[in-house]
């Protein structure tokens, strides 16, 4: 008997739709990646939620498309969490919503061209979080009769990641795995690892634990040679921040940290030859073959 998959339309069915956002002004674009071999099940396909999705819903449901296609491996509908907005306001979105709050003082050690990119507004990871778990996921259960109620995976690359993170050590019941790209652990001089002991408990009360992977590009560190486009600091400036970030050394030692909590899968990967954006799509593919290996 021929696999149905075998005679499924190849391309992705994608919608969008608006909801407030959790601040109570504005709102979040939400758009969905659908496999039609994938959509008639009842409560079977796993659900990525992608945050950032104004840079990199498109490319990671296609990756999701391409894994799935004629049904060769396990894969996941996408839901991005986006702005629609353009680069310059997502950035200082993106910060207001994925990071944990910031002190003044803290803000002008950053450089005025780094604080000026990322804007004035921090701290809003807590209620980001609430908004995933208790109002978008169940959103999503209601529109998507085939969504999953267990198989619920987050990713995130840079604050995005560091917002993953957090929700991984805040609550780590709340996704069956999340997948840090290129974590900015660095946000509030590594202030994150604080919350590691506590993380201890919590997953010792859990009787599932999630996955979770640490990836990064192997370049990250590297001194840089020139000033990023649209940031405006010397250089010196931005290989002082780059050598104070430590983006390897730390996805590498964060990793460690967790299987020594007590996480018992924990992916630890260095991307050879990445870049902190080159890494992103190696990120999106190796994060699915974490959240869903293939069966032997």
């Amino acid at each position: 008997m021929k696999d149905p998959a075998m005679n499924s339309p190849i391309q992705i069915d994608v919608e969008q739709f608006e909801m407030p956002h959790p601040s109570g002004t504005g709102s979040l674009q939400i758009s969905v990646a659908r496999h039609p071999h994938l959509a008639d099940g009842d409560r079977i396909v796993p659900v990525l939620f992608v945050l950032d999705a104004d840079m990199v819903f498109a490319l990671t449901a296609e990756i999701a498309r391409l894994r799935g296609t004629g049904n060769m491996l396990p894969t996941a509908m996408v839901v991005g969490v986006g702005y629609g907005a353009s680069f310059a306001e997502m950035t200082k979105l993106r910060t207001a919503d994925l990071t944990l709050p910031l002190s003044e003082a803290r803000k002008q050690s950053m450089g005025a061209g780094l604080a000026d990119m990322m804007g004035d507004k921090d701290g809003g990871a807590e209620a980001f979080l609430t908004f995933l778990t208790d109002i978008l996921a169940p959103e999503i259960e209601r529109r998507y009769p085939e969504a999953s109620l267990n198989e619920r995976f987050l990713f995130g690359h840079s604050l995005g990641g560091l917002f993953t993170a957090y929700a991984l050590l805040a609550r780590p019941e709340a996704f069956s795995a999340f997948l840090c790209s290129s974590p900015s652990l660095w946000w509030d001089q590594f202030a994150i690892l604080n919350r590691l002991p506590d993380f201890v408990g919590r997953l010792a009360a859990l009787q599932v634990q999630p996955r979770a992977m640490i990836s990064v590009g192997a370049k990250e560190q590297d001194v840089p040679t020139k000033v990023p486009p649209g940031l405006d600091m010397p250089l010196d400036a931005v290989q002082a921040i780059v050598a104070a970030s430590r983006m390897v050394d730390g996805a590498a030692e964060f990793a460690s940290a967790l299987r020594d909590a007590g996480l018992r899968d924990a992916h630890h990967v260095a991307f050879d030859g990445e870049d902190h954006a080159s890494a992103i799509p190696a990120a999106i593919m190796r994060g699915l073959v974490v959240a869903l290996p293939a069966s032997d």
